[in-house]
């Protein structure tokens, strides 16, 4: 039986600090790991939506987390009591799949673009799918196709990606500038790169709708969302000294409040689209 203790921003953090510590860790990924403590809200809000929304029968649910990278998420989640399988790329796997194993973490490589996802038909409740697609230089449809094959009937596929038609991209054009990933980084840092890591596509909220339906998903939520950031955001700079911090990320505090703006007042312009597909019971 289902017996779960409430997700926390202190107790993702104390998943960070875990993983960050191991000495199997490559001396360039301690800090990373520490600073995604940024943006843990939306981690949060992604096991709160599973935890609201538990299969019958109040068994653990099965999860999947496609595009794990070091797999904190997914370690969060078999602590607070799921069933939890990871995949990505051998990047990814090779480096966190063993310390993802030994907290309970069923973490597997697999190429998404060539390969199947490597589980059977109807093996999970649900399927996290977050700040992944927007990372595709090819079409997600065989990927969304997959997740559908995985899930079980009434099982229920949570995205998030980039608004492409944000506020803050549509002033950016406005003036002239780009709203792709920083050219420096494109042009110079990846430079020896066989695949361009950053951004390939980012989509519109009609374009997540019409891509999910066109994969047999019953789309039961797909709204622009702000949420998750700035209270993790709050938190982070609590930790680590709020004025220091403050006027360092003084840009990024200014547009988490302006995204708080717009879901109170209900206007699409925030960061970040939200959307759960279910594969319809047969």
């Amino acid at each position: 039986m289902m017996d779960a203790k409430a997700p926390s921003l202190q107790g993702f953090e104390r998943v960070l600090e875990q993983l960050a510590s191991d000495p199997r860790l490559p001396a360039n990924f301690p800090e990373w790991i520490r600073e995604s403590l940024i943006m843990s809200g939306a981690k949060i809000q992604f096991l709160r939506y599973i935890f609201r929304n538990l299969p019958a029968g109040g068994e653990a649910p099965r999860l999947l987390d496609v595009g794990a990278q070091t797999g904190v998420f997914a370690v969060y989640a078999a602590e607070l009591g799921c069933r939890v399988a990871a995949v990505d790329y051998g990047s990814y796997s090779g480096v966190f799949g063993a310390i993802g194993a030994d907290h309970g973490v069923d973490y597997r490589k697999c190429d998404v673009r060539t390969q199947p996802l490597p589980f059977e038909d109807n093996s999970f409740d649900f399927v996290t799918y977050t700040d992944v697609i927007e990372h595709h230089s090819f079409s997600p449809k065989r990927i969304l196709r997959e997740i559908h094959r995985v899930l079980a009937p009434g099982g229920r596929l949570i995205l998030t990606t980039p608004n492409h038609a944000s506020i803050y991209n549509r002033v950016i054009l406005m003036f002239g500038g780009s709203v792709n990933d920083r050219f420096d980084y494109f042009f110079d840092t990846c430079a020896d790169e066989d695949v361009y890591p950053g951004h390939h596509r980012e989509y519109t909220r009609s374009e997540v709708r019409t891509a999910l339906e066109g994969s047999k998903f019953r789309v039961r939520e797909c709204k622009i969302s702000e949420d998750g950031d700035m209270s993790s955001l709050i938190y982070y700079l609590r930790r680590h000294g709020f004025l220091k911090e403050a006027a360092a990320r003084s840009r990024t505090l200014l547009v988490s409040a302006l995204g708080w703006t717009w879901t109170f007042l209900h206007l699409p312009f925030g960061r970040w689209i939200w959307a759960v597909g279910e594969k319809p019971s047969e």
